[in-house]
């Protein structure tokens, strides 16, 4: 509705003429935004030193330019190692500090990888079509693409732990994406390991759902957790395989799990377990199952 068109008085045929020429403006609007944001990520001038981020603002650029109508009023701001593009300023301010501190961490763990664009839309609904084909329900980001897509509404509920280990989480998939898909304990338990390293929290905080099962005998820790326990049981499943991976880097140490992760993109993971650690998938299974049952009963 026009300013006017609450004034008593007002002829209906002018009232939505005025509403015609506010409705027509709307396309010339959501495409300056556009074009303003996009300016933002432009390249320095020619005579500028080479930008390290170069890659991520074209990429980001392109992200812009693929949904020009959602980033009416956004910002971007850049990190050592990531460029964020949404709203409201404040959060992607807060998203590109968050970037800078996690991927120093994976840098640490996994070696240097070459930064992430991360996308704040406004809405759960955005979030949706920017992930697309990755889901997003029910989770506060999602690594798709070598982008970082936030759920703002999910992402707003967690504590500043949380969510650093979040961005800390969806970087180091963006950092070990490769040519092979290695087995879902292993990505998501691996992503949770980085994320959780520098949390300072307890094993029992961290896998207090998991924890609350075997205390009741809910589950018996049969088999390391597969595609349909992280659809069915997602936060149990998640915990199983943090607790999978922390047992291989606490038994083995970080370097060897690292190793493990490089070898499954080359090949099988069995062909990797026995190379890296040693083991077979039933013996990890067991040594798991032990390692989890003794870290959960502590108080």
């Amino acid at each position: 509705m026009t300013a006017t068109s609450g004034v008593p008085g007002v002829v209906p045929a002018v009232r939505a003429e005025a509403d015609r020429r506010h409705l027509g403006n709307r396309p010339r609007r959501i495409a300056a935004a556009s074009v303003a944001l996009a300016a933002l990520l432009a390249g320095p001038a020619a005579a500028a030193p080479p930008d390290p981020l170069l890659s991520l603002r074209l990429d980001a650029r392109a992200a812009v330019r693929e949904h020009p109508g959602m980033w009416t009023g956004a910002s971007v701001a850049r990190g050592a190692s990531a460029v964020v593009a949404g709203s409201p300023r404040p959060l992607v301010a807060e998203i590109a500090a968050l970037a800078d501190r996690a991927g120093r961490t994976v840098t640490r763990v996994w070696g240097g990888y070459g930064g992430a664009v991360v996308l704040v839309p406004r809405t759960e609904e955005q979030a949706a079509v920017l992930a697309a084909p990755a889901k997003v329900d029910g989770l506060a980001a999602v690594a798709t693409g070598g982008r970082v897509i936030v759920q703002p509404a999910a992402f707003a509920r967690l504590s500043a732990t949380g969510r650093l280990v979040v961005v800390t989480h969806e970087l180091t998939h963006v950092a070990t994406a490769g040519p092979r898909a290695v087995p879902m304990w292993l990505m998501e338990g691996f992503a949770d390991y980085v994320g959780y390293l520098d949390s300072g929290l307890p094993v029992r905080t961290v896998a207090a759902e998991l924890a609350a099962d075997v205390a009741a005998g809910r589950t018996a820790l049969n088999t390391l957790p597969g595609p349909a326990d992280f659809a069915a049981r997602p936060a149990q499943a998640y915990e199983e395989a943090w607790l999978a991976c922390r047992y291989i880097a606490a038994r083995f140490g970080e370097r060897r799990l690292v190793a493990l992760y490089r070898a499954a993109l080359r090949e099988d993971i069995g062909a990797a377990l026995r190379e890296v650690l040693g083991l077979t998938a039933d013996g990890l299974t067991r040594e798991w199952r032990s390692y989890a049952r003794e870290r959960l009963a502590r108080s």
